[in-house]
C-alpha cells in the first residue's frame, strides 16, 4: 500500500507552506493539488513548480510514461469528464455508498479511481517505495474519492486557519502566476467564505470517522512548528519508517519540488520564515468580520481552541 498524507483543509490556510515543509526533507514528497491535475496539467499544461511546463517536466513525464504510456497517450478531456460525473461534494453521499448511485455512477467511478490508482502507483515507483506522499488537494470530495483508490493509504491531516483569517485572505487579489498573469486565483465574500469554512470542516470531520486522521491548527503551526511534525509522525509511524522533519528555528529551507497547483509559494526555493499572517486584526472590516465570526462561532470553539 502507498502511504499518503492527504492535507485537508479551506482553501487560503497556509497548505503550501506546511507540505513543501514536510517535503523539505527527502523522506515525505510533495505532490501539490493533485484534485487539479487533470484539468490544469494534463489539459493546459500549466508549470510544474519546477518551473516548466509540465509535459517539459522529466519527472513527471517519467511518471506519465510509466503509469500510462506517455503524454500523448492520455485523453485527458475524458478523464476530467469522469471527474466532473463523480467528484464532487455533493456526490458525497454516492461516495460513501456507492450502491445509492446509478450504474453510470459506480461506472465512472470504478473508471477514474482506476486511472488514478495508476497515477499514484507510477509516482510511488518513480521517487521511491519508500517514501510518503503528500497531497495539499484540500477538497472533501477528493479525499472520500480516493478510499476507491486501490493500492493508496489514505491518512488525513486536518488543517484549521482562524476562520477570519481565511476570509481576510478570500478577499484579497492574488495573481495565479500558472495562468501567465491572466488569471487571479478565487475570492470569495465574508458569507460565502463563511459558509465555505464550516461546510468544509464539518465534512473532514466526517472523513475522520474510521479513518486514520490528526488535526493541525496552523496558528499553532506557525507558533510551534514542530507541532506539524508531531502530527504527521502519529500518522505515518506505525507502518513506515519514515519520519517528519523538524525545525530548530522557524525557518524552512525549501528546495525545488515538483508539485501541481496551489498558492505561488510552490515556487519559491531557499530559506522561508515561519510566521503567523494575523494581518486580519488590522485590515478586516467591522461588518465582515463579524459576519465571518456569526457564521462560524459553534464551530470554531471546538477546532480552533
Amino acid at each position: 500500500m502507498i502511504p499518503l498524507v492527504y492535507i485537508g483543509a479551506v482553501g487560503r490556510s497556509g497548505t503550501t507552506l506546511i507540505e513543501r515543509a514536510l517535503a523539505s526533507e527527502n523522506h515525505l514528497v510533495a505532490l501539490g493539488e493533485m484534485v487539479h491535475f487533470w484539468e490544469r496539467s494534463v489539459l493546459h499544461n500549466e508549470p510544474c513548480s519546477c518551473g516548466v511546463p509540465i509535459r517539459e517536466c522529466p519527472t513527471w513525464t517519467a511518471i506519465i510514461t510509466r503509469a500510462f504510456g506517455g503524454w500523448d497517450q492520455l485523453d485527458g478531456e475524458t478523464v476530467r469528464r469522469w471527474q466532473h460525473e463523480v467528484d464532487r461534494n455533493r456526490y458525497i453521499p454516492l461516495l460513501i455508498w456507492p450502491r445509492l448511485g446509478s450504474t453510470q455512477f459506480r461506472t465512472t467511478l470504478g473508471q477514474f479511481s482506476g486511472h488514478l490508482a495508476r497515477l499514484y502507483a507510477a509516482i510511488a515507483n518513480e521517487v521511491g517505495v519508500d517514501k510518503v506522499l503528500v497531497d495539499s488537494s484540500k477538497h472533501p470530495s477528493y479525499l472520500f474519492l480516493l478510499r476507491h483508490v486501490a493500492g493508496v493509504d489514505v491518512r488525513l491531516l486536518h488543517v484549521v486557519r482562524d476562520p477570519r483569517g481565511v476570509a481576510n485572505s478570500w478577499a484579497k487579489v492574488v495573481p495565479r502566476s500558472e495562468a501567465g498573469g491572466t488569471q487571479d486565483m478565487e475570492r470569495l465574500g465574508p458569507w460565502h467564505a463563511g459558509a465555505r469554512w464550516t461546510s468544509h470542516h464539518l465534512l473532514f470531520m466526517l472523513a475522520s470517522v474510521r479513518r486514520r486522521s490528526t488535526r493541525l491548527v496552523y496558528e499553532r503551526f506557525t507558533r510551534r512548528p514542530d507541532e506539524l511534525s508531531d502530527r504527521v509522525d502519529s500518522l505515518i509511524t506505525d507502518d513506515t519508517k519514515v519520519r517528519a522533519p523538524r525545525w530548530p528555528e522557524p525557518h524552512v529551507m525549501l528546495s525545488t519540488d515538483h508539485t501541481v497547483s496551489g498558492n505561488p509559494v510552490r515556487f519559491a526555493s531557499g530559506s522561508v520564515t515561519i510566521r503567523t499572517d494575523d494581518s486580519w486584526r488590522q485590515t478586516m472590516g467591522r461588518s465582515p468580520k463579524a459576519i465571518v465570526e456569526l457564521l462560524t462561532l459553534p464551530l470554531r470553539m471546538v477546532l480552533c481552541r
